[in-house]
């Protein structure tokens, strides 16, 4: 890693440290004490998006400013940060996020409305037959039994986060997908590793007793409901609210739970001084890596993160370089082709081109979401190489050319010995530029279920409730893989292009011929 890399990174760290004491430090306002307050103008109340927490809010506190966020995580540090005032959202969370040690806020006395109602949500295009039907019987007779009583008493009541044994079917006569998040204890979760919650139990024991094997597919709440459209799971068990939105896109099973709603704000008596702050800091420390062995899923996310860019540079790398290969010699068809996919895919979010490729292009097949995001990141990439190859080989010039024809050099050959070489020169600052932006554009994956190195940082910081730790080491780690294939990179720019120093550029800038 060069010294401009170590003094950003060093800078990063410090910023965030220094901005996490000043906000623990600074001077505290005299804060929400009921939920009567929260009527108020100029208050911000945040709710999660796409949930009826918004509808409840414009209800019983009409004058408050709604605030969409993205998760419960980035909504506490907002509240802890005085970024909003309040969040509206189910109470069962907020509560075992202050059991787990989350502090500088509290939640205020009373329940908001009647609750959310959670149930299973139903693909239509599965091809398990009747599926809505047979998970309401199986939800009748577990509710009739006391079975579905004793699993609200262990998750809910004695916050018991280890999985009962389920027995997997034999000889299954179906295979079910089920789609859940991972990020929402103590309905979906990770404990040791292992993917458990309250809506898993329900849906191993459900697969058990429809005689199938089972598989979870891990997504965020954005891209989880278009997974079912899509046929890419036979239905949802994540905690998932049943909303007149989307009752009108997909169908739910009968409730699974109803979810008591509540508002969490500021605790401003929970100003701490520097010894304290690096107390905490101690602490989230041990809960982002060390408690459950933590650190294992930062390192299966980097394997995958990894996986992903690894394969999408060679691939992308050997995809641009055949389709400028096709074009260089102004075949008209050829050039309209990749005229029209590069503008495709540079004028296309990297994100929204993955959604496209997976809900859409991909929906029918059987691609894993590591191999559609292999394909996404090759074409981004591809389009790269061949911009930086078009603008490389014409900084050479034609004189090149035509002084190897002269000398009886044939035209592949000419370009492979003479124009190539010149033009790679040009060409590999903006390439080893590529590849930093390609890795850190694959933090969009969670979206199409892939558990990369971002995703995993989500799913440790749903069960720390802890930003500073995760977010950092995110970024390090993000550093010093770019740092990683910068320098493999330059490694083999120096036995590929003739007459390459190890001190010449560095990826900075093309230095002078």
């Amino acid at each position: 890693m060069g010294c401009k890399s170590v003094a950003a990174l060093v800078a990063v760290v410090l910023l965030a440290l220094s901005a996490g004491l000043l906000a623990s430090c600074g001077p505290q306002d005299k804060g929400i004490t009921s939920l009567d307050q929260l009527n108020q103008p100029g208050v911000k109340i945040g709710v999660a998006t796409d949930s009826t927490e918004s509808e409840l809010v414009k209800e019983h506190f009409p004058n408050a400013e709604v605030v969409y966020a993205k998760d419960l995580m980035s909504s506490f540090e907002s509240i802890a940060q005085g970024k909003i005032d309040a969040f509206v959202g189910n109470k069962l969370n907020m509560e075992l996020a202050l059991h787990n040690g989350l502090k500088r806020v509290r939640l205020l006395d009373g329940s908001i409305g009647q609750g959310n109602v959670a149930a299973a949500a139903i693909s239509p295009r599965t091809q398990i037959p009747d599926l809505k039907g047979k998970i309401n019987e199986f939800l009748k007779q577990i509710r009739e039994n006391g079975t579905l009583d004793d699993m609200r008493t262990r998750w809910m009541e004695k916050r018991d986060m280890t999985m009962p044994d389920i027995p997997e079917a034999k000889d299954p006569q179906y295979h079910l997908a089920v789609g859940t998040t991972g990020v929402s204890e103590p309905f979906t979760c990770y404990a040791n590793g292992e993917l458990v919650g309250y809506d898993v139990e329900i849906a191993k024991r459900f697969a058990s007793w429809l005689g199938a094997s089972i598989e979870f597919k891990i997504y965020d709440y954005e891209g989880i409901v278009p997974s079912a459209l899509g046929g890419d799971v036979d239905c949802i068990f994540a905690n998932l609210y049943v909303t007149s939105e989307r009752q009108q896109t997909i169908e739910f099973s009968d409730p699974t739970f109803v979810v008591e709603v509540g508002a969490m704000v500021r605790d401003t008596n929970a100003g701490v001084g520097a010894a304290g702050f690096i107390d905490s800091l101690a602490e989230s420390f041990d809960k982002t890596f060390i408690r459950e062995d933590r650190w294992k899923l930062f390192a299966e996310g980097i394997g995958t993160t990894l996986l992903i860019t690894v394969l999408s540079i060679l691939f992308g790398t050997a995809l641009g370089f055949g389709a400028f290969m096709a074009c260089r010699k102004g075949n008209r068809a050829a050039n309209a082709i990749a005229r029209f996919c590069i503008w495709l895919i540079e004028g296309m979010p990297v994100v929204v081109l993955l959604m496209i490729l997976y809900y859409i292009v991909f929906s029918e097949t059987a691609l894993s979401g590591v191999a559609v995001s292999v394909i996404a990141f090759t074409l981004i990439f591809a389009a790269s190489v061949f911009n930086m190859l078009k603008a490389g080989v014409a900084a050479v010039g034609a004189g090149q050319m035509e002084a190897a024809y002269s000398l009886g050099y044939t035209d592949r050959k000419a370009f492979f010995n003479i124009v190539l070489p010149q033009a790679l020169r040009h060409v590999m600052p903006s390439y080893k530029g590529s590849i930093k932006s390609l890795i850190k554009a694959t933090a969009v994956v969670g979206y199409v279920a892939v558990q990369d190195l971002t995703k995993m940082g989500d799913i440790v910081r749903s069960r720390t409730y802890e930003a500073f730790f995760p977010l950092i080491a995110i970024a390090v780690i993000y550093f010093v893989l770019a740092a990683i294939l910068i320098w493999i990179v330059n490694k083999i720019e120096l036995r590929a292009i003739p007459g390459r120093k190890p001190d010449e550029s560095n990826g900075e800038g093309v230095q002078a011929q």
